[in-house]
């Protein structure tokens, strides 16, 4: 999700966005040469997020560099690159799973994972999920949005189940999708033409979930908000070792709360 969602910039700690609405639907037929009449005008509501800083330190012996240049070219490169990989899982498991915290009283800043963003939820109590099931959470995102999933995350095992549905499953690439590196299963529905199938090990977390969600979304309306980018930067020496930090700050811009379904606790 982190390499696939688009990106934006935070400017502030409180990333702030707009959502609009159009009018209702009416009968536009007008008398000619008549009066221009003027529709009332509404606010866009403004929507919100924190940032939320990302660290992820890392040493190596001065004495290691020297020693292990056999099985590292350079141990300390190896550390970092190890370390920018547990930083980039953190912010994965952030943007599906974030709890919403602002700050204060000396609370550390969270940001709203997608899961807490939005308001189409349920929760199927251990409930086998069917192809009708499926289709259902589809059809409520275009009913509220006149949009259609794009994507779809949960974990292996509902994967593999969702693959198996006889209706609509093939095999799509798609070269402007850099984690489309080999084939993968898409899903076609009515609701939605083509939804790519992405496991993922934070939907659903043994020990915190019940039982398995998914997560269907619409990835047009999420970005990924960069008030600072990853960067390494080398601490200052303090002893016989060389340290560095990888540091990031971002939130996740969710620009409408219903361009998604998540349901939960399936069989």
């Amino acid at each position: 999700m982190t390499s696939g969602l688009g990106t934006s910039t935070a400017n502030a700690i409180r990333h702030e966005y707009l959502i609009d609405t159009l009018a209702s639907v009416k009968d536009n037929a007008q008398a000619e040469g008549a009066d221009v009449t003027y529709h009332n005008v509404t606010e866009p509501t403004r929507l919100y997020n924190y940032t939320q800083i990302f660290k992820q330190g890392y040493k190596v012996t001065d004495t290691e560099r020297v020693t292990l240049k056999a099985a590292f070219s350079d141990r300390y490169v190896y550390e970092q690159t190890k370390a920018l990989k547990l930083i980039k899982n953190d912010i994965e498991y952030a943007l599906v799973r974030g709890s919403l915290a602002s700050g204060q009283t000396n609370v550390v800043r969270k940001l709203c994972g997608i899961k807490a963003s939005l308001s189409l939820i349920t929760a199927q109590s251990g409930i086998s999920m069917t192809e009708v099931m499926l289709n259902d959470y589809l059809q409520a995102v275009w009913d509220v949005t006149s949009t259609q999933v794009n994507a779809i995350y949960c974990p292996m095992y509902m994967k593999r189940k969702i693959s198996g549905f006889t209706a609509g499953s093939t095999k799509f690439t798609k070269v402007e999708d850099k984690r489309l590196i080999n084939v993968v299963d898409v899903y076609e529905a009515d609701a939605a033409s083509v939804v790519k199938l992405f496991p993922h090990r934070y939907v659903s977390v043994s020990g915190t979930d019940t039982n398995y969600g998914v997560l269907c979304i619409n990835e047009d309306f999420f970005k990924v908000a960069y008030l600072r980018k990853p960067q390494a930067v080398e601490m200052s020496k303090s002893g016989d070792f060389t340290g560095g930090n990888i540091v990031a700050e971002l939130t996740l811009e969710a620009r409408h709360y219903h361009a998604g379904y998540w349901a939960d606790k399936h069989l």
